[in-house]
């Protein structure tokens, strides 16, 4: 559960600041992190509450697959964000941070189900 509140947390941080103009207020450039981050944060919530009912595999591999795919297609997002940043473009550090935030806040929680699926093999 505490994944999904850190996912949300960061994505209503990146919609609420705006780089441009160094400015709290909406930007919106950042909806679309707000969306994955929604996303990303219901199947967390959705794996926590299967987990909470007593069910051993759908939480394990459901977090594994999400948590996985969530690194992944961030990862895709913050690595040009980080080259544009550093060639010059300061106002990606934002973007780039805040993506970065959420792949670093998710790895616990992969490595956690990993190692469930892992422990339920043996």
């Amino acid at each position: 559960m505490f994944h999904g509140v850190y996912l949300l947390l960061i994505a209503f941080i990146a919609v609420l600041y705006d780089p441009h103009s160094g400015r709290f207020g909406f930007n919106p450039n950042a909806k679309s992190a707000l969306i994955a981050g929604g996303i990303f944060a219901f199947l967390s919530f959705l794996w926590a509450f299967f987990d909470s009912r007593g069910a051993i595999k759908i939480p394990v591999i459901g977090g594994l697959i999400s948590t996985g795919l969530l690194c992944i297609v961030f990862l895709f997002r913050a690595v040009p964000a980080w080259i544009d940043y550093f060639h010059g473009d300061s106002v990606k550090w934002f973007s780039a941070t805040t993506i970065t935030l959420m792949i670093f806040g998710s790895l616990p929680l992969f490595f956690a189900c990993l190692e469930g699926v892992r422990d339920r093999q043996a």
